[in-house]
């Protein structure tokens, strides 16, 4: 996977959230005990928190009847046919000019899934825990947190009650289980340490329901390094005391279950600085790596001595190391961490790799007190050679791996059971033992690293050593998923039960040390973490139910929504585009088997599908707008597939006639950054165009609509304007049902026109309201479905935004009039980022967020 596309991504969608907050919460760094407020988080029972550092989870009315409105805060109907003052047009008539509204079956909004894709994104951290069999989560870096259901065999998804005001923290940095009680878990939460400072979650229920408290100092979920650790722990022996490796601010640690935390100034006082933090050598800040007790914690019998566990060892990273004036890239306490010394590794290790690049991403303890230390080059994701594993047993330095040894990659997850010379030991590789192929592999041992074997080889379909199996996900056909084996475990209680993270989910098997050809599962079922781009929904009659844009791994067309995506130009065994972001698509309204789709893989990439995409084209050429260009770009086919234009991030859009033969520029002028683009459904020669004026740091620039009445060639102003907002905070969609008719949510507000965008009409029912650091928008994202029976409407209209002070998701069948509240407390996604409607299915919608999600 690429960290970098989706990174970019991401600190895009939170821009509205993080930078009108100027930070993003407290600049506190400071030394002293510190607690910011605490809040509540519940994804199983609705509750809400509206105290300082609370997580809003709506405290508005949730709705699941039919036909009502939510007039207030506070108020919950469940009835039918209810009305309400919440959601009054202040215009708005008209609208139907040219309709045709067939009426869809009825989705009831009573529950809601992913769309299957199975993973798809980064899994940095597996985590069980050591007294409770079965017992294990998985920490993504931008999708949430999960826990195993043994019983179903599936993950469980823990933070989909997180809504728009939490996004930044559906990304855990590190997670921790308290090993004396099964039900209490801990994360820290924050996608990137620019955001500002973190969270501390913590439960008491194994994550069904959540509380947090805000740090002192940053986290970085989605940052380098994010697999290393795990950063935070809990004494065994008394699990009040946690202690964090923090990547700006040292050690930190807290003595009442996280509540409060104070540095641990005698390891070093040192804060990093702005300077600091962006002058790092990893390209973040990385810090203190991992915290490690030196204590047995037995699978059963275990009994806490009640005192603090005296051997503590930490790693710290080159870039913390040089900063805050220390010594080495290894210390330990012999006090409860009172105290701490420099632990002296080989030369060796230094020499090889260089002392600006020596990373230790793991420490793992064996039951008899030996530990295993892996020395690699970087802090990862894939981490590279030269690279080390050494056994310590506190003193001593045994060597047991290096690079000379025949092995190009480097040392990522590393795990052990056992004692003495029959320890046994996995651990993943960047590279392979001897061939020098540039795939990841997992090594074993069963002798406490006397003699290894390859036990797993991903991305390698020829390899004698490919024994893995993707059926039922996407990941079959797509070695995009393949990749970052920064983290590896095998289970406490099953010494053959060992997983590892990739790019794309999670590989387990059952037979790590029992054959000598494992084979292995995608081991995702549950876990959606897909980072959607676009999304565009058929009409009625199609082949296919959905078309999507991914991030990372490009396009989809989905035939189901409850089995994985086949047909894509990114699979196959001679993929069209081998991955990239898929960052727009579109069919012809008139004919859905026509589908165009644009992203990019370092450049950008276009092309077509004339069989609903079964197989695909690449245009002949791209525009010169695209040609060199690697930037975020979106597309519009009219209704009759005459015509593909093509806008690309910050240039001219463009449009071709004959599959990109040929491209020509249209008249619209170069956006300040992008412009939303919809064609007509109705009419094969209306084309529409939003230039959202950026983001509140372009005040002088209004975001602007144009019309084109001749295919997109050419197009003309609006005389409405509106402020500038960002791409992912704004929004253009039209009804499919009717000619002329387009709807608009510039943040703020939902606008309406039936004259094509000749003239609007704000619906003035949502608003903007402020919530602990950051604004949640009033309306950024609108789409258009089938109506249902009877509706004075040709089309339902659906909202994400804000209504008498509740964010969520809408529906209007009254053209705005009055609206209901469609999802709930527990499914928020962490913010929706975008939405399209069925238009066969009536009350159905797709949503992006934790990857896909569909009502039923």
């Amino acid at each position: 996977m690429t960290s970098l596309s989706k990174k970019q991504f991401f600190i895009a969608v939170s821009a509205c959230l993080i930078l009108s907050a100027c930070g993003g919460g407290s600049s506190d760094t400071g030394t002293g005990s510190t607690s910011t407020g605490t809040g509540s988080t519940s994804t199983g029972t609705g509750s809400t928190s509206t105290g300082t550092g609370s997580t809003s989870t709506g405290t508005g009315s949730t709705s699941t009847g039919t036909g009502s409105t939510s007039t207030g805060t506070g108020s919950t109907s469940t009835g039918t046919g209810s009305n309400g003052s919440g959601g009054t047009s202040s215009g708005g008539t008209g609208g139907t000019s040219g309709s045709s509204s067939p009426q869809g079956s009825v989705a009831p909004s009573t529950g809601w899934a992913n769309v299957k894709m199975g993973g798809g994104g980064y899994v940095p951290g597996v985590i069980y825990h050591p007294t409770v069999a079965n017992l294990r989560y998985a920490r993504t870096d931008v999708a949430g947190v999960y826990r195993w259901d043994n019983g179903n065999s599936k993950w469980t998804a823990l933070t989909d009650g997180f809504g728009r005001p939490d996004g930044s923290n559906e990304g855990a940095e590190s997670m921790a289980v308290d090993p004396t009680n099964a039900n209490k878990v801990y994360m820290t939460t924050s996608m990137s340490v620019s955001y500002g400072n973190g969270r501390f979650y913590y439960s008491s229920n194994q994550g069904n329901t959540w509380n947090y408290v805000n740090l002192p100092f940053p986290v970085g979920s989605n940052d380098q390094g994010r697999a290393i650790g795990e950063r935070l722990m809990v004494d065994p022996n008394l699990p009040s005391t946690l202690f964090y490796a923090s990547r700006t601010a040292g050690l930190w640690k807290s003595t009442n279950y996280g509540m409060n935390w104070s540095q641990v100034t005698s390891l070093s006082p040192y804060v990093m600085t702005t300077n600091d933090i962006s002058g790092s050598t990893s390209g973040s800040p990385i810090g203190v790596e991992f915290v490690t007790f030196d204590t047995t914690v037995p699978t059963t019998g275990f009994t806490p001595t009640g005192s603090a566990t005296k051997t503590i060892y930490i790693g710290i990273a080159p870039d913390y190391k040089g900063l805050a004036g220390l010594s080495s890239y290894l210390y330990k306490s012999t006090d409860g961490g009172a105290t701490w010394a420099a632990v002296s590794t080989p030369s060796v290790v230094t020499s090889a790799i260089g002392s600006n690049q020596v990373h230790i991403p793991h420490l793992a303890r064996a039951a008899d007190g030996m530990f295993y230390v892996p020395f690699t080059t970087g802090a990862g994701p894939a981490s590279g050679a030269p690279s080390f594993l050494y056994k310590f047993d506190g003193n001593n330095w045994t060597q047991l791996i290096s690079s000379a040894s025949g092995y190009y990659g480097g040392i990522g997850g590393l795990s052990v059971q056992g004692t003495g010379t029959s320890t046994k030991i996995a651990f993943g590789v960047s590279g392979t033992w001897g061939d020098g192929t540039w795939v990841q592999i997992v090594m074993r041992s069963a002798d406490g690293g006397q003699t290894w074997a390859e036990i797993g080889r991903s991305g390698d379909s020829n390899g004698s050593h490919n024994y893995h199996d993707a059926s039922g996900t996407t990941s079959a056909a797509s070695p995009s998923y393949w990749g970052w084996v920064d983290d590896l475990k095998i289970d406490p209680f099953n010494a053959n039960h060992v997983s590892y993270v990739v790019g794309g989910g999670v590989w387990s098997t059952t037979e790590a040390f029992s054959t000598p050809t494992p084979h292995w599962t995608f081991d995702v079922n549950g876990i959606e973490e897909m980072v959607n781009l676009a999304m565009m929904a058929p009409p009625p009659g199609a082949s296919y139910i959905l078309a999507s844009g991914q991030g990372d791994t490009g396009i989809y067309v989905h035939t189901s929504l409850t089995a994985a995506a086949t047909r894509s130009p990114n699979l196959g065994t001679s993929p069209l585009w081998g991955g990239g972001n898929g960052t727009g698509i579109d069919m012809a309204w008139n004919k859905p088997s026509y589908i165009a789709a644009v992203g990019t893989i370092a450049t950008s990439k276009g092309a077509y599908s004339t069989d609903s995409g079964v197989t695909w084209t690449n245009f002949l050429t791209l525009p010169p707008s695209a040609s060199a260009a690697g930037d975020e770009s979106k597309v519009a086919v009219t209704a009759d597939g005459s015509n593909v234009i093509w806008a690309v991030a910050g240039k001219v859009p463009y449009y071709t006639t004959d599959n990109g033969a040929s491209w020509t520029a249209t008249n619209l002028p170069t956006p300040v950054v992008a412009y939303h683009i919809a064609a007509d459904r109705k009419n094969p020669l209306k084309v529409y165009a939003y230039e959202h004026g950026g983001n509140w740091w372009y005040p002088s620039n209004s975001g602007k609509f144009y019309y084109s009445t001749n295919g997109g060639h050419t197009f003309t102003a609006s005389s409405q304007t509106w402020g500038p907002n960002g791409n992912n905070v704004t929004d253009l969609a039209v009804n499919p049902f009717a000619e002329g008719d387009v709807w608009l949510a510039d943040a703020n507000n939902l606008w309406h026109s039936v004259d094509s965008g000749v003239t609007w009409t704000k619906l003035t029912a949502m608003a903007t309201v402020g919530v602990e650091y950051t604004n949640v928008h009033g309306a950024i994202k609108v789409a258009l479905g089938v109506p249902a029976a009877g509706s004075s409407y040709s089309a339902a209209v659906y909202l994400v935004g804000t209504i008498n002070g509740t964010d969520g998701v809408y529906r209007s069948d009254d053209r705005g009039v009055t609206w209901v509240r469609i999802d709930d407390d527990n499914h928020r996604y962490g913010g929706v980022s975008r939405i399209v409607a069925d238009t066969s299915v009536y009350g159905r919608v797709f949503m992006a967020g934790r990857g896909m999600i569909y009502n039923y």
